[in-house]
């Protein structure tokens, strides 16, 4: 079980995450809460996760290459088109996985820094807009193409995150897929 501590906002009892994950959220006040050793400090706002009939929910586990894992937090994401869920999927040995869900598909992504000449390709997709669906963009010495590209809003996070990101945070996406189904995400 995890540890339990008052929300520094509301007061509220709440579970303090998953150790080596820096931020967690307040279900009862939806406040974004950083942690620092024992201590918690709202530094934002996490939404409202909307229901939604997702057959994954913090706490289920799910078995990636052999390892068993547990969901710890999710982001829901929009666009003027529709929306997806993604689920923080953590490991006892620190290893984290999302697990990206829309309309009953799923992907499992593990999160990478891109070497210099790929995050020179994306700045000119980028650059693009919509212009640049189809055009070839090399990542990791193998062709991808660019499959969608769009801005996206974080509308809600909970649980526990690696990283700080409120409700309604803007973020430009690109989808980028190989020939055999491969795919990347920025």
């Amino acid at each position: 079980m995890d540890a339990q501590q008052n929300c520094p906002n509301c007061g509220a009892l709440i579970g303090t995450g998953t150790p080596g994950l820096p931020v967690v959220t307040c279900g009862f006040c939806n406040s974004l809460l950083s942690k620092a050793g024992d201590a918690l400090s709202k530094v934002g706002e996490a939404g409202q996760v909307p229901f939604d009939v997702s057959p994954i929910q913090i706490g289920t586990r799910l078995t990636v290459g052999g390892a068993r894992g547990e969901i710890v937090g999710r982001e829901r994401w929009a666009y003027d088109g529709g929306f997806w869920n993604e689920w923080l999927l953590q490991f006892p040995n620190g290893d984290g996985f999302w697990v990206a869900e829309e309309t009953g598909k799923y992907m499992i992504m593990k999160q990478v820094e891109a070497d210099t000449a790929t995050l020179a390709n994306l700045e000119a997709v980028m650059s693009k807009g919509g212009q640049a669906m189809g055009e070839q963009v090399w990542s990791e010495g193998t062709p991808h193409f660019v499959a969608d590209i769009k801005t996206v809003r974080c509308i809600a996070v909970e649980g526990a995150l690696p990283h700080i990101i409120g409700a309604n945070a803007p973020r430009f996406s690109v989808d980028l897929r190989t020939k055999k189904g491969s795919a990347v995400t920025f």
